[in-house]
């Protein structure tokens, strides 16, 4: 069983992969790059970057090209695709000697698959960061200025948007994860989207003093 789960998860343009990206870079040069194999209905797949790994711990998926930016979970997880092929690639890092893995995503953060009860199948102590907006203008402030654009120029409406939906979504989710920590020594906590670009950062460290 792999020790620690720690995940980034949350609302769209939140900065959970700014921070990954900032926390990577801390750590230097990562010691390993893994491609991971897979079987999916009868087909080998490979998966390039599904993590870097330095040491014992894995940060799941790679920096984009330009190297701006972390592309996680919703890389390596959009391509595993399937809950049975997410627990398999649990049980390899296992094997492989992870751990502690670091994770964030966008993507799938509703699913199952990430709820403490079960991921406490494969892993000793899971540990939630969620990043959400509390109110609509939050979410139109954010987006538009990562975009360039209002979105009355891209003629669209925020409340109405897949962005602005799951975030309303996930304080469910939220919830179900407190309820699933407690009595453990799991943690789940919600984090302010203008917490610093190095709050992974410093988080980690004192992860490291008390569980890592």
């Amino acid at each position: 069983m792999i020790k620690n789960w720690i995940a980034l998860l949350g609302a769209n343009a939140t900065g959970k992969s700014t921070r990954v990206t900032e926390y990577t870079k801390s750590l230097g040069p990562a010691d390993r790059v893994l491609d991971y194999t897979f079987e999916k209905n009868g087909e080998m797949k490979t998966i390039k970057g599904a993590g870097h790994i330095w040491g014992d711990m894995m940060v799941v998926g790679r920096p984009t090209r330009d190297g701006l930016k972390w592309v996680g979970g919703d890389h390596t997880m959009g391509v595993l695709g399937s809950i049975a092929c997410v627990e398999q690639f649990f049980i390899d890092m296992d094997e492989l000697g992870i751990k502690t893995m670091v994770f964030e995503a966008y993507f799938g953060n509703n699913s199952s698959m990430y709820r403490p009860e079960r991921l406490h199948q494969f892993f000793e102590n899971v540990h939630h960061y969620w990043f959400l907006y509390d109110e609509l203008q939050q979410y139109i402030d954010r987006t538009e200025n990562r975009s360039g654009q209002t979105w009355e120029e891209k003629g669209k409406d925020a409340e109405t948007s897949a962005g602005w939906k799951s975030n309303v979504s996930y304080f469910k989710s939220l919830a179900i994860n407190f309820e699933q920590v407690e009595g453990t020594n799991s943690t789940v906590q919600r984090v302010a989207i203008d917490a610093p670009k190095d709050w992974l950062v410093g988080e980690m460290q004192d992860l490291s003093k008390g569980v890592l």
